[in-house]
């Protein structure tokens, strides 16, 4: 036999509902790419937390667990990430792009390559530090950050003289 949880009340998810446009910011806000599987987090824990929600203080309470979920999952990535465990990009996006933005994303990479240095750009986009690709080349932090400034520069140039598609 299967134990079920306690129904809600109606008034939870009434306030639930209305308040998720805000916490789906503030989730984007907090894990930018990752903002969707993070706000996924804590509504989770909201629905499994219901039961101890004071109506008169939802926005805060919701707050709270969102700050908590967050918290939780910045520990887990830092974790994964020191493990050395390799995600690929295309696994972190929880929602795929809309077929215009997934056309000028292609565009833009297609860039990328032809660039020297366009790998700096892509590389900190998915969470590299400047210090790590410098370690890795033998150059200083700054020599880096030097080095991506060229890059950006050098694809705004051709993505200028180029029409991105929109």
């Amino acid at each position: 036999m299967t134990k079920t949880a306690p129904p809600r009340a109606p008034e939870f998810d009434a306030a639930l509902i209305a308040y998720l446009p805000n916490l789906r910011r503030q989730a984007l806000y907090m894990a930018g790419l990752r903002g969707e599987e993070l706000l996924q987090d804590a509504l989770t824990d909201m629905l499994h937390l219901a039961d101890r929600c004071r109506m008169s203080t939802f926005r805060t309470w919701a707050q709270i667990i969102l700050r908590r979920s967050a918290s939780n999952f910045i520990r887990a990535s830092r974790q994964t990430k020191r493990a050395g465990i390799c995600v690929p990009m295309a696994a972190t996006i929880g929602v795929q792009p809309p077929q215009e933005g997934a056309a000028t994303l292609a565009q833009v990479l297609s860039v990328l390559s032809t660039i020297p240095d366009g790998n700096v750009v892509l590389r900190e986009a998915m969470g590299d530090t400047l210090t790590d690709m410098g370690r890795e080349r033998g150059i200083s932090r700054e020599a880096m950050r030097q080095r991506r400034e060229l890059a950006r520069g050098r694809l705004n140039d051709k993505l200028g003289h180029m029409k991105v598609a929109a």
